[in-house]
């Protein structure tokens, strides 16, 4: 890691910062509203989820912003996965006993719809002292700082890799 860069960026971000403050400070405050919705889930409320209350949990996640008709997404979800199956799929990846690589796989492999931008977010947002968001920004991040290693490609995005990005981060 190159850390004249890192010193750089940490430098310009503080900069701007300052610049403007009531900006930082309301997205501060956001992600800390977020981080507190999450964390009120525990892996009961999760598993005893409704359609609606999974429609509330997935489309306030800053990965779905992109969707404009984040029903028809979580529709979607429910359809080709089966609701007792989500829930249970969640339950696991946030709460479970297992070491997080074989959660993350097994979510990735066990859930059509919810990719790694999402999955690392929950993950985030319950336990932010251990994980980091795993997404197209994040290599790119990395890759700037000359970490190697970084994914190019989708199926790259392993449990193992997943647990190389927290450890950097």
């Amino acid at each position: 890691m190159d850390k004249t860069k890192l010193q750089t960026a940490i430098q310009s971000f503080i900069k701007k910062k300052k610049t403007n403050p009531a900006y930082y400070s309301d997205n501060w405050a956001e992600r800390k509203e977020r981080r507190e919705f999450y964390q009120s889930y525990t892996k009961e409320r999760i598993l005893n989820m409704t359609e609606d209350d999974l429609y509330e949990y997935i489309s306030k996640l800053w990965s779905m912003l992109i969707w404009g008709n984040k029903k028809y997404v979580v529709d979607k979800l429910i359809s080709d996965n089966g609701l007792n199956h989500i829930k249970k799929q969640l339950a696991e990846l946030l709460f479970g006993a297992m070491p997080i690589e074989n959660r993350w796989d097994n979510f990735i492999k066990g859930v059509k719809g919810l990719g790694p931008a999402t999955i690392s977010e929950l993950l985030t947002y319950i336990n932010p002292q251990e994980y980091v968001i795993f997404n197209k920004t994040t290599i790119l991040c990395f890759t700037y700082l000359n970490i190697e290693g970084m994914p190019k490609y989708n199926y790259q995005y392993t449990g193992q890799k997943y647990v190389e990005v927290c450890n950097i981060g």
